[in-house]
């Protein structure tokens, strides 16, 4: 029934959405000479500046002149694309923040958990004011320094505990087991951001890393991690860099050099300045340049991640296992304007060594996953890349070092393209409720500190009398499809008939969802473990508690230990070969 339900829904998308866009034909202008663009750029800042004047001078109400500013500045740049974008002052810390790979503040990670999504500690991180002073995972803050944190965001409650290092701040904690609130008072220190989530072996003898993110000192970083896990001779490494935004190009070819030979292309960037035409090739000596790798990306690895994971893949250096990355393929700048506030420019693409570019068709816009190309040396500017979405499937093909076909556009291609386990609806609803961190919050009060990650059946058992407890309303499989469809007919006003063929839709569903099911409990172990992995050893035991359930990580596993399958994927046929060479 349900494959019938999802086609309507396709049709019907099809059918409001399809004849929107308007297809304008490309128009090709002659380039402009210097003298016409300085001449129209005198002009131009004449007039803005004469407008300027004018408004201020004679509008009815006395503007704010930064705000009138910066609104002309951001209407500007909205005829660009997203990524061309003026960052002020809070912007530009957390800019300096990835370029330095350090913050003042006092090492915490935070969210919004539980029903009225409060403040909550996720996991303190190792030696730092938070962890020395004893603030836990599962802690709430109900205020900062006095002042209540009733409806505030992460980004509101960064914006306070952060600060200069060296100055106090005061957490007010609300702690299961405590009737009264419990004051920290904390100094800042210099917090280093730690971009290696977790290293180590697995498997007994395969090698695992899992990068998080590409700041200014995840190139040392992960040296010392792979180093670490070098020293116990596995037999094959796995690079993970799913839903890892990116961050900076240095960083990048750092940890792209560890695998590769000397002096072998890692990435080439081309723009209209001379000084945007490099190539970055390896640097130092690698840590691990024969090991059989196979690197895990999805739809959130972009930028830096698609930098490493293109290199590896057009280089034959290794197998790519996951689903298509984001697809971000352009270079900016940025430029200190002063102070507290810089300029971001579009100012180049970048290119794989196969001569790709991944830069994917329809844009979106994802401040975060820039990747910074640090070079001082020019006016104090930076370089960076950006965003975009969607396969083409008409995108220009290349070849690889040993012949293989890798196209361009639409992000890389994984080698073995392999979707996560799709989780059950009521796992999902379990999530978005956050049923599961407040059951182990409400079992620490009632038993005490966790004492291992696996659950047992008594602690399963007492979550499905939990979620009774608190009415936890089952998902019907179908029931949002059919109001996503409901919504449309009534936006399209459509007629009877179509109501009616939903509610025949709607007693076909089935309404009956049993607790007892054995793949269900399963993965509500799996959801429990991985809660109480975070509660007692934050975010590297919360890892390490779901590989069990993680069949992208168990197929790089099964590539890697058969020598013969992992050989004839990076292997390209002969008549390829000899192609790739000519080329």
């Amino acid at each position: 029934m349900s494959k019938y339900l999802y086609l309507i829904l396709t049709v019907l998308i099809t059918v409001t959405v399809g004849f929107s866009a308007d297809e304008k034909p490309e128009i090709k202008q002659k380039p402009k000479s210097d003298e016409q663009v300085y001449k129209e750029i005198r002009s131009n800042i004449r007039l803005f500046g004469k407008v300027y004047r004018e408004i201020n001078a004679k509008y009815v109400d006395q503007i704010d002149s930064d705000d009138f500013i910066k609104a002309g500045i951001k209407g500007m740049l909205g005829t660009l694309d997203p990524y061309t974008v003026f960052y002020e002052p809070e912007q530009v810390e957390q800019l300096n923040m990835l370029t330095t790979g350090e913050y003042g503040g006092v090492g915490i990670e935070i969210g919004l958990k539980g029903k009225d999504k409060e403040l909550t500690v996720i996991a303190p991180i190792d030696d730092t004011p938070a962890s020395r002073k004893g603030i836990r995972a599962g802690d709430v803050i109900v205020g900062v320094n006095g002042e209540p944190t009733k409806g505030w965001t992460t980004s509101d409650a960064s914006a306070v505990i952060r600060g200069e290092a060296g100055t106090d701040v005061t957490l007010q904690i609300r702690r299961v087991g405590y009737d009264k609130p419990l004051d920290y008072v904390l100094t800042r220190e210099d917090i280093r951001i730690h971009d290696v989530a977790y290293s180590g072996i697995i498997e007994e003898d395969i090698g695992y890393v899992k990068l998080v993110r590409f700041s200014g000192q995840a190139g040392k970083e992960f040296h010392n991690s792979l180093e670490d896990v070098m020293d116990k001779n596995p037999k094959g490494l796995i690079l993970d860099l799913r839903s890892n935004p990116g961050g900076l190009l240095p960083a990048a070819v750092s940890i792209a050099s560890e695998f590769l030979k000397e002096d072998e292309p890692i990435v080439h960037t081309k723009g209209r300045m001379k000084r945007s035409v490099r190539d970055f090739n390896v640097q130092g000596e690698p840590l691990a340049v024969d090991i059989p790798l196979v690197l895990l990306i999805n739809g959130g690895s972009a930028s830096a991640s698609e930098i490493v994971s293109g290199a590896i893949q057009d280089l034959d250096r290794g197998v790519i296992v996951g689903t298509p990355s984001f697809g971000k393929g352009l270079v900016q700048t940025v430029i200190n304007l002063n102070k507290e506030s810089m300029l971001k420019i579009t100012t180049a693409r970048y290119y794989t060594p196969s001569g790709r570019l991944i830069q994917r068709d329809r844009i979106e816009e994802d401040d975060e996953n820039d990747l910074i190309e640090l070079d001082l040396s020019e006016n104090d500017q930076s370089s960076l890349l950006s965003d975009s979405v969607e396969s083409d499937i008409n995108a220009e093909m290349f070849l690889t070092r040993n012949g293989r076909e890798v196209f361009g556009g639409g992000g890389i291609r994984p080698d073995v393209e392999l979707k996560p386990t799709t989780i059950d609806p009521q796992v999902v609803e379990m999530y978005r409720r956050d049923l599961f961190f407040g059951f182990i919050q409400g079992w620490i009060k009632e038993h005490g500190d966790l004492k291992e990650v696996n659950v047992s059946d008594f602690m399963l058992d007492s979550f499905f009398l939990y979620i009774d407890s608190v009415e936890f309303e089952p998902v019907i499989p179908g029931m949002r499809e059919l109001e996503a469809l409901r919504k449309l007919g009534e936006e399209d006003s459509l007629d009877t008939h179509f109501y009616t063929q939903l509610d025949l839709l709607e007693s076909m569903l089935t309404t009956d969802v049993s607790f007892d099911d054995p793949e269900l409990r399963m993965t509500v172990r799996q959801g429990l473990e991985r809660e109480v992995g975070s509660v007692m050893g934050g975010r590297e035991l919360r890892i390490k508690a779901s590989f069990d359930e993680d069949v992208q990580l168990s197929e790089a596993i099964k590539i890697l230990r058969d020598k013969d399958r992992y050989n004839s994927l990076l292997r390209g046929s002969d008549r390829a070969a000899a192609s790739a060479k000519d080329h």
